[in-house]
């Protein structure tokens, strides 16, 4: 069964909780209800502008009542989620390598029209590219997928990220900043109308046909050292381990090279510090990718950024970045530097965001977004954008959730046998086809 999201409002917390217990009455009861699409969109209408919020995703009236009477025990344990006086600032987070997974995607190509029209959008400019079709090697099953590789990997993710974005944005929920984790800033550029669909994506298709060049050199490994101890161990080794990533105030990722960093982690783990070497990916942020500067240069010299709609946090410079500085030089320097992650989050906090929707197929960043925040002392709720088998139900509670900080969706219902979409959505299809971003000046809007 196709999972529905459940939204209900009050102006008071009783009668919220009045209107839940009411809700699990009748359907307890099973008289006179109506598909579960239909009850869930007429309890949703009438919704904006109340206070007190509550929202639950389900695919069955059994697991709707469930979920209602949790509602109804967290408010008798007050845990309930005060009401807020502003909207909370929303930041699109989109991730590296590391979110896939077999099968990814298919769940929201069956059930979404939106997604799926702006997934073959992409799906066309992949093959024109890079020779490959997105959406068959999603369908392919891993004895013949080439999802192993970075050429078809990284095109692919990007993609997907760039469908979830167009999903977001059918239901209204539009980010106030973006920023993105490695490969993640070239979605983050496209989300934030820096770079239109082909740019981005050739951004994507030609730096990961370069990275084959470097493929089974080098290596990656993740670690619980402090940014600090990791930069002081990387210098400690002559320039053979470079730190690739800053994740948290305790995660770090380090490169180089293979029997170096391999000594690092044995190091590491008798000394009882998490560690573990990373599979199945290259040697990204360290003196390995410098041997394709001048390809890469080549390859994007056609690049032409504009500037943003959306304030983009880069990880790179860990500040807002113009749309316009988004040129060939920077992917290269996306791909040489740090990924500076942790402190790109700290300055979207400082900066008043305080919700970070992962956009991925998979979460991997939330873990890092929560423990930078609390060692911060700031506020923030961190939410994902699909998780593995269960896609639609896990995005449908993270705008479960937005709705109860205040934003007012364009409620989804059940996908209709054809792709049948509100003039909303075919604006958000059509943007995402538009060959050009309208420039607007950077930060604004």
């Amino acid at each position: 069964m196709t999972v529905q999201l459940f939204a209900v409002a009050a102006e008071t917390e009783d009668g919220l909780l009045a209107a839940i217990r009411g809700h699990a009455a009748r359907i307890r009861s099973g008289r006179d209800l109506p598909s579960l699409a239909r009850y869930c969109h007429d309890a949703a209408a009438g919704t904006t502008g109340l206070a007190h919020r509550a929202a639950v995703a389900a695919e069955s009236y059994d697991d709707l009542a469930q979920g209602l009477d949790k509602l109804v025990q967290r408010w008798a344990d007050r845990a309930s989620a005060p009401p807020l006086s502003r909207q909370p600032g929303l930041v699109f987070v989109f991730a590296g390598q590391g979110a896939q997974w077999d099968g990814m995607g298919l769940e929201l190509l069956a059930t979404e029209p939106v997604f799926r029209a702006a997934l073959r959008r992409c799906d066309e400019r992949v093959r024109e590219l890079a020779g490959f079709s997105v959406i068959q090697q999603l369908r392919a099953g891993p004895a013949v997928s080439r999802l192993g590789e970075i050429d078809v990997l990284q095109p692919t993710m990007v993609s997907l990220q760039i469908a979830l974005v167009a999903l977001w944005r059918s239901w209204h929920v539009e980010p106030d900043a973006v920023t993105g984790h490695s490969m993640g800033e070239i979605s983050a550029g496209y989300a934030a109308g820096a770079l239109t669909l082909d740019d981005a994506l050739m951004i994507a298709c030609r730096r990961s046909a370069l990275l084959r060049r470097i493929a089974g050199r080098g290596a990656l490994a993740t670690t619980e050292l402090s940014p600090e101890a990791a930069h002081a161990l990387a210098a400690s080794s002559g320039g053979r381990i470079c730190v690739a990533g800053e994740n948290s105030p305790r995660s770090t990722v380090l490169a180089g090279d293979t029997d170096m960093l391999t000594a690092v982690v044995e190091d590491l783990d008798r000394r009882g510090v998490y560690c573990r070497m990373v599979r199945g990916t290259v040697a990204s942020h360290s003196h390995y990718v410098d041997e394709l500067r001048d390809g890469l240069a080549t390859a994007l010299r056609s690049l032409s950024p504009v500037p943003s709609r959306v304030p983009l946090y880069s990880t790179v410079t860990a500040a807002p970045v113009p749309g316009t500085e988004l040129g060939p030089a920077y992917w290269m320097r996306n791909l040489r530097e740090p990924v500076r992650f942790a402190a790109a989050t700290g300055r979207l906090a400082e900066d008043g965001h305080e919700i970070f929707v992962e956009v991925s197929t998979h979460p991997v960043l939330l873990s890092s977004l929560r423990q930078t925040l609390e060692s911060a002392g700031r506020p923030g709720e961190v939410l994902p954008s699909g998780r593995r088998r269960t896609e639609r139900r896990a995005m449908l509670s993270s705008l479960g959730t937005l709705f109860t900080y205040g934003r007012d969706p364009h409620w989804p219902t059940s996908a209709p046998p054809a792709p049948v979409l509100t003039p909303y959505q075919a604006a958000v299809l059509e943007a995402v086809r538009c060959p050009r971003p309208s420039p607007v000046a950077a930060g604004s809007g």
